[in-house]
């Protein structure tokens, strides 16, 4: 569901900020001039554009396309935290090609999709499939189309771009999602 070829297109946003770690904090300080500027996270387009963006970013920005999606061309955002702030000068192909330790994703179309939170530890990755609480009973019924692809999931595990545009900002802000939503584990 969230492949990561090499991307067609990167581009770097500059961040004027000192090296922060993870996760990223809070918006209230103002950077100097002549702070290096970094990125914390990767945020990549229907598995095509990579934007790099760092803690001083307005991420409501990014996250507009959710609003777009289509579930056809405009169909997937990915939000990749970096293992560690890099140098904008320092983004390489390496960089922007590795899968990453801890992403929040989503794929589908801006009236129903469904997000996904991916996490290594120990190096064993391990993706869940978040939703609202609820039963899941039975197999999932709802169709999501995107790209080329499909998925199916339960009913609690559909979202609206609004709403995912607030799990995103908190992922995002604290690299963790809401504590109220629930995690299925997708086992491959």
């Amino acid at each position: 569901m969230f492949s990561s070829p090499e991307a067609g297109a990167c581009r770097v946003l500059p961040v004027h900020a000192a090296g922060h770690p993870r996760p990223v904090p809070p918006f209230d300080a103002e950077p100097a001039a002549g702070d290096v500027i970094v990125t914390t996270h990767r945020v990549t387009y229907s598995d095509r554009l990579k934007v790099f963006i760092g803690p001083h970013e307005d991420v409501d920005s990014f996250l507009r396309p959710l609003r777009r999606m289509d579930g056809h061309q405009r169909y997937a955002l990915d939000l990749t935290v970096l293992p560690e702030p890099v140098p904008a000068t320092e983004v390489t192909t390496s960089v922007s090609s590795a899968r990453g330790d801890l992403a929040l994703g989503c794929v589908g179309s801006a009236d129903a999709m469904t997000l996904q939170l991916r996490r290594t530890v120990d190096h064993v990755t391990r993706r869940f499939t978040l939703g609202l609480p609820g039963g899941r009973l039975g197999l999932p019924t709802v169709y999501l189309p995107h790209g080329d692809e499909d998925t199916y999931v339960y009913p609690e595990e559909v979202f609206t771009a609004d709403n995912a545009v607030e799990i995103f900002r908190d992922f995002f802000h604290a690299g963790a999602v809401p504590a109220g939503l629930q995690h299925r584990e997708i086992l491959d």
